[in-house]
């Protein structure tokens, strides 16, 4: 059984198209009780009732069809969605969300793609990407010996830069 590889046309329609490379399947007359721990491509057409995590960060994919069926948390870089998935979603990289899709819990991305008709019930969160880095940058310069000088330092300076704003107002 071949990969599925998405694309997007301008019609909101998600085309598959078929390559070489070999995925993990959980059949549609299957369920599997218990987590799964995958690399490369997982697909669900079944019921899979556990979590979900990709053992890489780089092109870990986990594709769930229209029929398929997820209660537990997805973990992996690359997340496509045509059915339902009860828990909460994680992705590092893409999430693509079907007009088909139902999700009960919370999305976490980087990048989104959600079709018109799609449900979420939870929040999007966006994660921190790009900023993460800054903002772990910052905290080490901020636990360097002599922090406390270095804390009232970004302190003064964030506060000046809100009275600058409402002096604006």
């Amino acid at each position: 059984m071949g990969i599925m590889n998405i694309i997007t046309n301008s019609t909101d329609k998600i085309d598959v198209v078929k390559s070489p490379v070999k995925a993990t399947v959980v059949g549609s007359n299957a369920e599997f009780v218990g987590n799964i721990t995958f690399s490369k491509t997982l697909q669900i057409s079944g019921t899979v009732k556990g979590n979900i995590t990709a053992t890489e960060e780089g092109d870990a994919k986990v594709i769930v069809d229209d029929k398929g069926l997820i209660e537990g948390d997805v973990v992996a870089p690359e997340v496509l969605i045509e059915g339902e998935i009860n828990g909460n979603v994680r992705s590092t990289s893409k999430i693509i969300i079907a007009a088909s899709a139902l999700i009960t819990g919370n999305v976490y991305y980087d990048i989104l793609e959600m079709q018109g008709g799609a449900t979420v019930n939870g929040s999007l969160i966006r994660n921190m990407g790009k900023t993460a880095g800054l903002l772990e940058k910052q905290a080490e310069s901020n636990n360097k010996p002599n922090t406390t000088a270095n804390k009232a330092n970004t302190s003064s300076s964030f506060l000046q830069s809100i009275d600058k704003k409402e002096d604006k107002k």
